[in-house]
């Protein structure tokens, strides 16, 4: 007789990126959804359709895994908050660019959920959803790449060589001479600059039209922060000559009809502000110029004020689901 195989009851931990997992998905599916009603070019039809079925696919997978724990499926995004026919608000262009940007957001956030699972099939659905979406930033790297919507980050053109530092001021970068940025730096600062442009073109996009002045306002404080630190990042470039990404906010079109609930446009870029924390975070700590330590403490300051500030308005609007939380036992004993 086969031996039942005994499921051990969900940590914190996994739960958590489970719920996060449901509501991500569920947001882009919409998005996704879409994108797909308007895209006119085949190949990045078929980039986007992939997406989409990942997505729904790991919407159904999550769903049993909450079930097997009697924990309720969240709400999410459904069907109520996109308007699938509603005008194009962006072109394929910037479409391909957000598939390949959010497929990076992806896999950090598959890598680090196979990192805090335990139960071996978590850590199995991770790694597949780690697989799937590696595949996903491969299928949308080759298509922007063949078409020449994205601008490659920069090459070193001097002499390689090993060597080893020598004098402290290789840390400096405030007075005097100061040494030109290294490769470790230069993949951070663009990582992030591209991040940033797909921000910018995200808030411009929902800031014209958001039904919400309040959210209409916030969209564009956003991207006036977002543009200060596309500026700020750039500048990290081109002082030592080498080129920043360009931006695509001409692939916004002029639609005002929304095609997305504003609960959606908030939580979207709310989420996308505050992940920039992480990749500014981690930016940081890789710099070995002090100069370049300090604008991204400077940065990771002002996105999280805004990013802060965007979860007060879902908040107050009611739009703010709550994740799986601990007993509040104390509070539990003051009903008695």
């Amino acid at each position: 007789m086969k031996k039942k195989r005994h499921l051990t009851k969900s940590t914190a931990s996994e739960l958590g990126i489970l719920w996060s997992q449901y509501i991500n998905d569920s947001l882009s599916r919409c998005i996704l959804r879409y994108f797909l009603f308007h895209i006119e070019d085949e190949q990045i039809k078929d980039v986007v359709q992939n997406a989409l079925t990942l997505s729904e696919a790991h919407l159904e997978k999550i769903k049993q895994f909450l079930s097997l724990e009697n924990y309720p499926i969240p709400i999410g995004f459904t069907d109520d908050d996109v308007t699938v026919d509603a005008p194009t608000l962006f072109t394929d262009t910037y479409i391909i660019m957000y598939v390949q940007v959010m497929s990076i957001h992806g896999m950090t956030r598959y890598a680090g959920a196979v990192g805090s699972s335990l139960r071996a099939d978590y850590i199995k659905y991770f790694i597949d959803c780690t697989n799937e979406t590696m595949d996903l930033y491969t299928q949308s790297s080759r298509v922007v790449l063949e078409k020449g919507i994205i601008t490659k980050a920069p090459t070193l053109n001097n002499q390689p060589k090993v060597d080893f530092i020598q004098r402290q001021s290789f840390l400096t970068g405030w007075l005097g001479s100061r040494r030109p940025i290294n490769a470790v730096e230069i993949s951070g600062t663009y990582l992030n600059l591209q991040k940033t442009m797909a921000k910018m073109v995200l808030e411009l996009g929902f800031s014209q039209v958001a039904e919400s002045k309040k959210v209409r306002e916030y969209m564009e404080r956003g991207r006036q922060v977002c543009h200060k630190h596309f500026k700020r990042l750039s500048t990290m470039l081109e002082e030592d000559n080498l080129h920043v990404p360009k931006t695509f906010e001409t692939e916004v079109t002029d639609s005002i009809v929304p095609p997305f609930s504003d609960k959606l446009m908030m939580y979207h870029v709310t989420t996308l502000l505050s992940s920039a924390i992480a990749y500014y975070g981690e930016a940081l700590a890789l710099c070995q110029r002090r100069d370049l330590s300090a604008a991204y403490f400077r940065m990771i300051t002002e996105i999280g004020v805004i990013a802060e500030d965007g979860v007060n308005i879902l908040i107050d609007n009611g739009w703010m689901e709550q994740p799986p939380t601990a007993t509040d036992h104390g509070g539990l004993s003051k009903n008695k």
